[in-house]
């Protein structure tokens, strides 16, 4: 009966890790829910439905009833105390969990408690998934593959319903599509997956020919999806876990040819990306020269061309100020649409600007006759603030990139930074190396952070946007502004030190896990939001605890 029980809680539990596993891409919802469970579990290891069963059996209900809350509050007091003692003769589970008390010694210098305590509850996942899968016993290898084969089974969905989603509507930012979590969060998991896959490919032992090449058609299609999802940092790790795999293989394959062939590889692709990207800022800073003397001075209506070839710049190859009459453009529009000329599009952006720059990307005169030939839909598209017929027709790399290279004209030239995500952390890191400066050592502490962000713009005159004045994105910043110098170090401690300690670096899957969660570091926030926060501190702890090495 012993083994029965001990065979019952192994399974719950191992249900309840690919569960939480697959809320990672999916629920933020069934994270907490998941949470708890696990929880549940780690509390009340060894519960026996048996022995409850008597309780009621032979006696009284409410007598059954106190033997049976006496019992729950036995087991779970015994748990606690075994479960600790392991917990705290275990070094690398007590560094991990320290990054949370970081975060608790921070309320020490704070001044607005009610962020503080929000924040805390935030990083909850810090303390409670090292505490639980360092105490839990480690999976087979068996259960560990399939745990992580439903977590690209939830991430392969995820996929399909952000597809769904695209089919049925249209968008401004082709990132909205991810609708369950941020997309950015959404590619960190992506990239996992892929790997994931990847390496099941590459082990003989595990699968056959055939679901093999499933996993390899499910790789191709998660990779093809990254680049839908347009995540740059999503690109990057995938970009740069490829080069390490490549590195790996030089080193370890014995034949010459294949040796030869990887090295290859390792160094035509980066030509070949850097080719492509560059002959996308030459197409799009490339314009044709222009004679005024041969351009139209007047619309078929008799106004007055302006040929601006300076204030308004250039947009994928063309000057966005030819052919402009203010004057017919606004009757024009506000005949076509109830938004009106001189106002704001969906984006809070001055709609006059994104109809000039639309009918740029379609060739035509910004005129009466160009607003004319616009089709409802493509009305609808400008009201709702895109601004290039590409964005939506054309969502890809190369669209990204012209963004980017429109943010970058913005804030080189009008010095606005809104609207372009890029372009803002630019501002968000010169804010973040003021606030370090002038807190150094020790930080602002945990709960401080939005209000000495608010405080710095002020002093910046920073024209970001209200809604735009966002924090670091980038979590070293954050961690620096928070805790200080001190802080920062020994943030980095909890990130080295229990991987080194256990030797992980030396398995494929927290190797993975590593370099896409420290890149995604450099421009995101990544612990600061429940779905970042949870990524983080459930990989982290379950490919070190709940892992065997290999």
């Amino acid at each position: 009966m012993y083994i029965y029980k001990r065979e019952f809680h192994s399974a719950a539990y191992f249900i309840a890790l690919i569960l939480m596993a697959m809320s990672l891409p999916l629920s933020k919802f069934v994270m907490s829910v998941m949470q708890f469970t696990l929880l549940g579990l780690w509390l009340w290891a060894g519960f026996s439905f048996e022995k409850v069963f008597g309780f009621f059996k032979k006696i009284n209900f409410f007598k059954g009833l106190i033997n049976f809350l006496n019992y729950v509050i036995i087991l779970g007091y015994n748990n606690i105390i075994d479960k600790f003692r392991i917990f705290f003769k275990n070094k690398p589970a007590l560094v991990l969990t320290s990054l949370f008390f970081l975060h608790v010694i921070g309320l020490i210098y704070t001044s607005d408690f009610s962020y503080a305590f929000k924040d805390l509850r935030t990083k909850l996942p810090l303390f409670a998934f090292p505490v639980i899968l360092s105490t839990m016993e480690p999976l087979n290898k068996k259960r560990f593959n399939w745990v992580m084969l439903m977590f690209v089974g939830a991430v392969l969905t995820g996929t399909f319903i952000s597809t769904h989603v695209l089919m049925e509507q249209e968008f401004t930012d082709i990132r909205k599509i991810s609708i369950l979590i941020s997309p950015i969060r959404f590619s960190l998991n992506i990239s996992i997956a892929i790997f994931t896959l990847i390496y099941f490919i590459y082990k003989k032992e595990y699968f056959n020919i055939i679901t093999k090449i499933i996993f390899g058609i499910i790789a191709t299609w998660l990779i093809v999806f990254q680049f839908i999802l347009e995540s740059g940092i999503g690109i990057v790790i995938l970009l740069t876990i490829s080069f390490v795999l490549f590195i790996y293989l030089v080193f370890n394959l014995k034949k010459l040819y294949l040796k030869i062939g990887i090295i290859s590889l390792l160094v035509i692709i980066p030509i070949l990306l850097y080719t492509y990207i560059n002959d996308i800022v030459k197409d799009y800073n490339k314009v044709p020269d222009i004679d005024f003397s041969k351009l139209d001075k007047f619309t078929a209506l008799g106004n007055y061309y302006v040929h601006d070839t300076v204030f308004l710049g250039i947009e994928d190859g063309k000057y966005i100020g030819l052919y402009l009459s203010k004057k017919e453009l606004k009757a024009a529009w506000n005949k076509r649409s109830s938004y009106d000329y001189n106002g704001k599009d969906q984006n809070g952006q001055e709609i006059k600007f994104t109809i000039i720059r639309f009918l740029t990307s379609k060739e035509y005169r910004k005129d009466s006759e160009g607003v004319n030939k616009l089709t409802d839909k493509e009305v609808k598209a400008i009201e709702r603030g895109i601004a290039n017929i590409n964005y939506l027709e054309s969502p890809n790399l190369k669209t990204r990139v012209s963004k980017i290279l429109m943010g970058y004209h913005n804030f080189k030239y009008a010095f606005d930074p809104n609207g372009n995500s890029v372009m803002q952390r630019i501002e968000y890191w010169k804010a973040s190396i003021n606030i370090i400066k002038q807190h150094f050592l020790f930080g602002v502490g945990t709960g401080d952070m939005r209000n000495i962000f608010n405080e710095q713009y002020e002093k910046m005159n920073s024209i970001l946007k209200l809604e735009n004045r966002l924090r670091s994105h980038n979590q070293f910043m954050s961690i620096f502004i928070a805790f200080g110098l001190l802080g920062f170090m020994w943030f980095i401690f909890t990130l080295l030190y229990p991987p080194i300690k256990t030797r992980k670096f030396l398995n494929y899957f927290y190797v993975i896990f590593f370099i896409t969660i420290i890149l995604s570091m450099f421009t995101e926030d990544t612990i600061e939001s429940q779905a970042g926060v949870t990524f983080f501190a459930f990989f982290n702890s379950f490919l070190i605890f709940s892992q065997k090495n290999e």
